[in-house]
């Protein structure tokens, strides 16, 4: 029983990226403006030329921002916000 309900769950966590993916494609590209969609490709430009030891680390923040729990990363978002809001009054 305990095999059975690790693999049904990693199996879910293999799908969950699948699944992420198309709903991406839902959002479409095609729905963008062409500012977004500019911003976007200067953003790609930006990650292609960093050092990989710069991608390596962005990419571990990524992951760390990912293991939060959603109530964590909801207040900072808020704080986040709060002080760029600060900043420009």
């Amino acid at each position: 029983m305990k095999r059975f309900l690790t693999a049904i769950v990693l199996c879910s966590l293999f799908t969950l990226p699948v699944v992420g993916w198309s709903a991406a494609d839902r959002d479409g590209w095609r729905d963008l403006s062409p500012r977004e969609k500019d911003k976007i490709r200067q953003n790609y430009r930006r990650w292609e030329n960093l050092p990989q030891q710069d991608k390596e680390h962005l990419r571990e923040e990524w992951d760390r921002w990912q293991r939060l729990p959603q109530d964590r990363r909801e207040r900072l978002k808020r704080r986040y916000e709060e002080q760029r809001d600060r900043r420009r009054d």
